[in-house]
């Protein structure tokens, strides 16, 4: 038990909310078209939204608590998150306004946008209710992988690598459970909010009907 505790801790770790941003990047320019671009282009975008999306908002956390503004640094406690959300989701915008201003595809953009758009809905019901923020940030990953294997914009299949992040999400998930820091509903909802938050703007931007199963 202890060794399945532990294992939880570290995905809850590896995969904390605030990686989000950055892994979704770096999954976009490995997967999609982006995969050609320069190396060097490719990189100063990942390095900025990594900045932008998970060193500021840990620096204002840092503030926040040495401050004794927030109680808890991981933001367990649901109280603490308001603040903090507020930070990110406009991290997440000016992220994507960055996004425009290099050109990148418009869909990259709407993925940052929907990101906040799934922050403002976890800021909103987080003050009735302790939405998962680990289980949203995966949504948001199974999100872009599903855009990127229905859309067309990718050079690969992509049907194993959409499969491996719904697994990776269903462990990331159960992790939350294991540590009793959700219920399962507030992972499910959690999960639902990414996915519709982040897929739909990039997905309508395309100008296309949705995809059938």
């Amino acid at each position: 038990m202890k060794a399945i505790t532990s294992a939880a801790r570290f995905l809850s770790a590896l995969f904390s909310p605030l990686l989000m941003g950055t892994y979704g990047i770096l999954l976009a320019m490995w997967l999609s078209f982006l995969c050609y671009s320069p190396f060097q282009a490719k990189a100063i975008v990942s390095a900025v939204t990594f900045v932008a999306t998970c060193i500021v908002p840990v620096i204002f956390i840092f503030v926040l608590d040495r401050l004794g503004v927030v109680k808890d640094p991981s933001l367990n406690n649901r109280e603490d998150r308001t603040l903090p959300y507020i930070l990110t989701t406009v991290c997440y915008i000016g992220t994507g306004i960055y996004y425009r201003f290099v050109n990148a595809p418009v869909w990259l953009s709407m993925f940052l946008f929907g990101g906040a758009l799934a922050l403002i809905v976890l800021t909103i019901v987080n003050r009735f209710w302790k939405i998962s923020g680990h289980a949203t940030g995966m949504g948001g990953i199974v999100a872009m992988l599903y855009f990127l294997l229905c859309s067309g914009n990718s050079p690969l299949s992509m049907q194993w690598e959409f499969m491996a992040g719904i697994v990776l999400a269903g462990c990331v998930c159960t992790s939350r459970l294991i540590l009793q820091r959700h219920t399962l509903m507030q992972v499910a909802a959690g999960f639902l909010n990414g996915f519709v938050c982040v897929f739909l703007p990039a997905w309508f931007c395309q100008g296309v009907a949705l995809p059938t199963l």
